[in-house]
Formats: C-alpha cells, sequence, structure tokens
C-alpha cells in the first residue's frame, strides 16, 4: 500500500516534470522568436542599404530617364535597383518557407507592391524579367496575383 507520503513525491515529481517542460517550451519559443526577428531584421538593413543607392527622385516616382545625363549615376541606380529585386525574391522565398513572421511579411509585401509600381523598378524589372525569364520565379508570381 502507498502511503500518502510516497503519493506526495510522485504527485511533486510530476508536476516538476510539467514545470520543466513548460519552461523548456517558453525558452524554446523566446528563441525561436528571437532568431526571426534577428534575421528579418537583417534583410530590412539590406533593404535599406540598396535603398540608399537609389535616388529620391527615382523613390518618388521618376523614371530612369532622369539620370540620363550622368551615366554613372544611371548605372548604380539599375544595379541597386537589380539588387532589390534580387532581395525581394528572397524575402518572398523567405515568406514561403515560413522563415519569416506573417506580421513582417504584410509589411514588406506593402512596401513591394508599391516600389515594384514605381516607373524606375518597373523598367528594370521588365528588362530584367525579359532577359532571364528562368530567374525571380517568387516575384514573378508575386507580380501576377
Amino acid at each position: 500500500m502507498y502511503s500518502w507520503l510516497t503519493l506526495a513525491v510522485q504527485v511533486a515529481g510530476v508536476i516538476v516534470l510539467v514545470v520543466y517542460a513548460v519552461d523548456t517550451h517558453e525558452i524554446r519559443t523566446s528563441s525561436q522568436k528571437q532568431a526571426t526577428t534577428a534575421f528579418e531584421d537583417d534583410l530590412t538593413k539590406q533593404y535599406r542599404g540598396i535603398m540608399k543607392s537609389i535616388p529620391v527622385d527615382i523613390s518618388t516616382g521618376s523614371g530612369l530617364e532622369t539620370l540620363t545625363s550622368n551615366r554613372e549615376r544611371l548605372a548604380g541606380c539599375r544595379d541597386a535597383i537589380y539588387r532589390y529585386v534580387d532581395l525581394t525574391n528572397e524575402q518572398i522565398f523567405l515568406h514561403d518557407k515560413g522563415r519569416v513572421a506573417d506580421e513582417t511579411w504584410t509589411g514588406w509585401f506593402a512596401g513591394i507592391k508599391s516600389n515594384m509600381k514605381l516607373p524606375a523598378f518597373r523598367q528594370v524589372w521588365e528588362e530584367v524579367s525579359q532577359k532571364r525569364p528562368e530567374s525571380f520565379t517568387e516575384l514573378r508570381e508575386l507580380l501576377r496575383s
């Protein structure tokens, strides 16, 4: 026969195991959230770095023709927009794989839609999509929908 003391020790042991499991789960979840946030922050830094290379008039709706008098500036802007297209495609891929939080994706998605409507971005995208039809499948799919 079990004594009350034996039963109390067994119940206490079960409680300790449950508390340990809950704590472990919370720590793991917290660590995953921190890692996701750091990962998303890194992608955001990449985006900001690219956007620094794009002249303000391009970001506010001017086409690439405004830069034709300065070949270096035009080439730098086209390169930056290409890097933006590449980063955007990666962001879409990572979201589709569940590596980006839905809340973060909502903001990124709005930015992608807005940027891809800008004339200079559309110009570079049209050129890139024609010259590299096998590339940027995630972005192509997003723009189709």
